[in-house]
């Protein structure tokens, strides 16, 4: 989803006029469903497992596999009537009951599970309904609520009544993140996809209704009425089932994605935007064809990709057909790389969601970079990177309560899209591409759920058991980003010349007090240009590199690979001459201090140092090195006015010790204020 503008509109593929019995419709659904095969009790566990987080008291006991959602629309008084069938495989031994989400504006009617009337009790946000006999592990049961109401519209807007600027009537939906129970019942929680879903909507015969799947009947009630069925034969989540209805103009084009195969791509737009669909078909379908060259073939191919244009000012994934506002190159382009990470592989809960937008939005700068090369890739992704130093918390969203913290342009967009970036110049060119294609390929995600774990476990394949924990650790649930701070100086040895380059970074935070980071550092001279990667660790480091001739300049992550404080590539880079040849203490800084003071030293080699804080009677009161290495240069330790055991010092005088092996003990006196 994106919040900018698009446009959308939705298709007819087939006309099959077809006259289906209600049996026949339940054999032919089961017959395209994903998974036939009797589970084993240990699969069942796992699927319990797998399901139970943060579901809806009452689902952890079974499976959603099928929907079939039959609904009439209402213009006056504006509403929807209708059923809803759900199949489901029980996962727990003796099941009486189950749940269904559904918001309590919406009325159940009645409940009914092999031809039987059940009790259907409603609350708030469930209806809890009575199964006519307790169900085995593994065995199926069908379920159907006829209900009907008034839709809420929660969140983005999940189900919305409005009109055209000609005044005739428009309704779409937009179910995410918890929007789906506004206006159906379902296990509305992305973990449990349904293997299929049926679409059927009745409304005027004025109208066109996009959805999901391949548009296989419309039926002309008599009555100034038709019926719209769509079928839709791949996994989906709850919250990309949508419909869109309007007096909508269609438009159609071909992903030729073989040379004896293609596909159709359907836009369903309003009047005064026909034209501008029209003229995005061409761009849509270079999307459809780069975007399975990176991540492999578009997911839904047996089906269709298209657009329904709606009202709310922005996009949205839904599954096979896209709602936008508009029809602007980057959003389509947005929309569409969701198809792949969103909607083929879900993320398994919601404070996963950069894996959906974080995805999407660092796609959009790969397609300007195939379509316009590096330049339209770093356009992209500087004003993505611009607007991540904005982002506050961390991009694995803990609080899922608030839709609009879950959904956080400049954390979990563009910060999620940083994440990419950062990866590819950690892992290089080759192998983060094809960890992202391997990703998008895994059998064990396709058409599935995912966790950020388990995009981090595809990666550390592709780099052959290298770990990257220390990168998703700090980058997905760490916060804020690295202030870089950066000296050098040089010195002759012999022919050649040697340069220390002193790195110091702050973060605001102590998650993490420092980012592990590779970093290029480019050598500029007179015909010199060399970019040398370091690996800065620590808070403060020093790297020593010998160079053929001296530098004239230094430059700190020349590309902006990382993401930094903004002036990081353009802080003040102070030419300190020759390297330090004494060993020595400096005055910590501030002094005094509250509520923390940086420690200055300066080493002549590489040395193990330690580095310690004494009281006035001089006991230990905290270490801040112990036997730990430094290369030559000026270094530098915070130092937080707290005790090893984490306990606040009480204002008073204290003394930092620095000692190394074949060197005098220096110290220095500072003075702590509460």
């Amino acid at each position: 989803m994106r919040g900018i503008l698009c446009v959308g509109r939705l298709c007819c593929l087939l006309f099959i006029t077809l006259v289906v019995t209600f049996s026949m419709r339940a054999q032919e659904t089961a017959s395209f469903r994903k998974d036939e095969l009797v589970r084993t009790e240990v699969a069942s566990a796992r699927n319990l497992e797998r399901l139970s987080s943060a579901l809806s008291a009452g689902q952890e006991g079974y499976d959603a596999l099928y929907y079939r959602l039959d609904l009439t629309l209402l213009l006056n008084p504006k509403g929807l009537r209708g059923s809803v069938r759900m199949d489901g495989r029980a996962l727990v031994n003796n099941l009486t009951t189950i749940s269904l989400d559904l918001m309590s504006t919406m009325k159940v009617d009645s409940a009914v599970v092999a031809g039987l009337k059940v009790t259907a009790t409603q609350q708030p946000t469930l209806v809890i309904i009575s199964l006519d006999r307790p169900y085995q592990m593994g065995e199926r049961f069908s379920v159907t609520v006829y209900y009907g109401g008034v839709p809420g519209s929660s969140g983005f807007g999940s189900f919305t009544f409005s009109s055209t600027s000609t005044g005739s009537p428009w309704i779409w939906t937009l179910s995410e993140p918890y929007g789906a129970k506004d206006w159906w019942p379902c296990k509305d929680h992305p973990s449990d996809k349904a293997d299929s879903v049926d679409i059927w909507v009745t409304c005027d015969s004025r109208f066109k209704v996009g959805s999901q799947g391949r548009l296989v009947e419309v039926i002309d009630r008599g009555n100034g009425t038709k019926t719209h069925r769509w079928e839709h034969r791949y996994p989906i989540a709850t919250y990309l089932v949508s419909i869109a209805v309007a007096e909508y103009v269609e438009g159609i084009g071909y992903f030729k994605y073989s040379s004896t195969d293609s596909m159709p791509v359907i836009n369903y737009t309003l009047a005064s935007r026909a034209a501008e669909a029209a003229g995005s078909m061409a761009a849509t379908i270079s999307m459809l064809n780069i975007f399975s060259d990176l991540y492999g073939l578009y997911p839904f191919v047996k089906e269709k990709y298209g657009h329904a244009q709606f009202g709310w000012g922005g996009g949205m994934e839904h599954q096979t057909m896209t709602s936008l506002v508009n029809f602007s190159e980057n959003l389509v382009a947005h929309e569409m790389a969701h198809q792949w990470f969103g909607d083929m592989i879900t993320m398994s809960s919601w404070p996963h969601i950069w894996l959906n937008e974080g995805f999407a939005t660092y796609s959009v700068a790969l397609y300007h970079e195939r379509k316009s090369g590096a330049a339209g890739y770093r356009n992209i992704m500087n004003g993505e990177m611009a607007s991540a130093r904005g982002a506050v918390g961390s991009i694995y969203v803990s609080d899922t309560s608030s839709v609009s913290k879950l959904f956080k342009g400049n954390l979990v967009y563009s910060k999620g899209a940083t994440v990419l970036h950062m990866l590819r110049h950690v892992m290089g060119d080759s192998l983060f591409f094809r960890a992202l294609r391997n990703y998008a390929t895994d059998h064990r995600f396709r058409f599935g759920t995912a966790t950020t774990e388990d995009f981090r476990a595809v990666c550390e394949t592709v780099l052959r058991g290298k770990s990257l924990n220390s990168f998703f650790q700090q980058w997905i649930y760490g916060e804020n980003f690295p202030k870089y701070t950066y000296e050098w100086g040089s010195e002759q040895v012999g022919t050649a010349y040697r340069v220390r380059v002193s790195i110091r970074q702050s973060t605001g935070t102590s998650n993490p007090s420092f980012f592990t980071m590779p970093v290029d550092l480019k050598f500029i001279g007179a015909g010199m240009d060399t970019t040398i990667t370091v690996m800065s660790e620590q808070a403060s480091q020093s790297f020593v590199i010998v160079l053929p001739q001296r530098p004239t300049n230094v430059k700190l992550d020349p590309e902006n690979w990382i993401l930094k404080d903004a002036s990081g590539t353009v802080v003040s880079v102070e030419e300190v001459g020759s390297l330090p040849h004494m060993f020595a203490l400096h005055q910590n800084y501030p002094n005094p201090f509250n509520p923390s003071t940086t420690v200055v030293f300066d080493l002549p080699s590489r040395l193990a140092i330690r580095l310690s804080v004494y009281d006035q009677l001089g006991r230990l009161v905290k270490t801040l090195a112990q036997d730990q290495s430094f290369e030559a240069g000026r270094h530098s330790v915070v130092f937080n006015a707290t005790d090893e055991s984490g306990m606040e010092l009480p204002s008073g005088i204290y003394y930092t010790r620095l000692f190394a092996p074949g060197y005098s003990v220096q110290s220095s006196r500072m003075v702590y204020v509460r």
